[in-house]
């Protein structure tokens, strides 16, 4: 598997921000709305006036996590952490805030292996759900039980009487079934580095994890054909990172041929997430 680190070097904050799936716009507020209504955000409950803290493991930049708090209606009664191994040196410190609302913290999930250690202030404050987006390809297959072990084992049951808010969730890509412009020998890398969804249900159970659920959500993507080929060639997904920059003009030539614009220049594909939710036993 391509490790992250190699993955992640060489990038900047922009060049992730330029790619269509993290700047902000339609397809963002899209994901914001989604997360928001999963992690019961923006409903009314018994425990509405809660004092709630989320981990977002691998946040990457924390734009998503800003425009997630900024999407909440509870403004006073949530903030979120933004756990990312990859933060870039604007802090000297490893643990900073941003905002009343979002902070960071340069820490990756493999830190769950193991109990905290004694200057591991984020994980010593108490937190009741965590968010796992888009990364969990990145976490080999042999540590996965044991980081949502970790996780399950520190999380704060949020004290939902009715059993219906989830401590994790968790969004990734499927295994097989993707409708993504991509040519043969990336569908292949996409297959054996992305986890299973049903694989990744049994990891969550075997962790201790209750009412796992999985769904696929589906949005119609569109997006003009020069800049997707700008995106990959600058190896946005961690799949393009497997290949070199002829291999991936090589690619981009084959897609044109095989999946062409249409007349506008514009490519249509329908994006596919899996949702993964699960909860820790009050």
């Amino acid at each position: 598997m391509q490790s992250a680190a190699n993955h992640y070097e060489g990038h900047s904050a922009d060049s992730y921000e330029e790619a269509y799936f993290y700047s902000p716009g339609a397809y963002m507020q899209y994901l914001v709305d989604l997360v928001s209504k999963r992690l019961y955000l923006n409903t009314t409950t018994s425990d509405t006036n809660q004092r709630r803290r989320i981990l977002d493991i691998g946040g990457g930049t924390g734009n998503f996590a800003k425009e997630l708090a900024s999407n909440s209606q509870h403004t006073n009664n949530l903030h979120i952490t933004v756990v990312e191994p990859f933060l870039e040196e604007t802090n000297s410190n490893d643990y900073f805030t941003v905002s009343d609302r979002v902070s960071f913290v340069k820490a990756p999930a493999q830190e769950f292996l193991a109990p905290p250690n004694v200057g591991d202030a984020w994980r010593k404050t108490k937190f009741q759900q965590i968010l796992i987006k888009e990364t969990i390809h990145h976490l080999d297959e042999k540590d996965r039980v044991g980081i949502f072990r970790g996780m399950y084992n520190e999380l704060e049951p949020f004290g939902d009487k009715a059993g219906t808010v989830p401590s994790l969730l968790i969004i990734t890509r499927p295994q097989i079934y993707i409708d993504y412009p991509l040519w043969d020998a990336a569908r292949s890398v996409w297959k054996r580095n992305q986890p299973s969804a049903d694989g990744i249900v049994k990891e969550l159970q075997l962790a201790g994890f209750v009412d796992v659920h999985c769904t696929i959500e589906r949005y119609d993507s569109q997006i003009e054909f020069t800049k997707w080929c700008l995106m990959v060639k600058n190896r946005f997904w961690s799949t393009f990172a497997n290949f070199t920059d002829e291999e991936l003009e090589d690619g981009c030539k084959k897609l044109a041929e095989e999946r062409p614009p249409d007349e506008n220049g514009v490519i249509h594909f329908e994006d596919r997430l899996v949702f993964i939710s699960a909860r820790k036993v009050e």
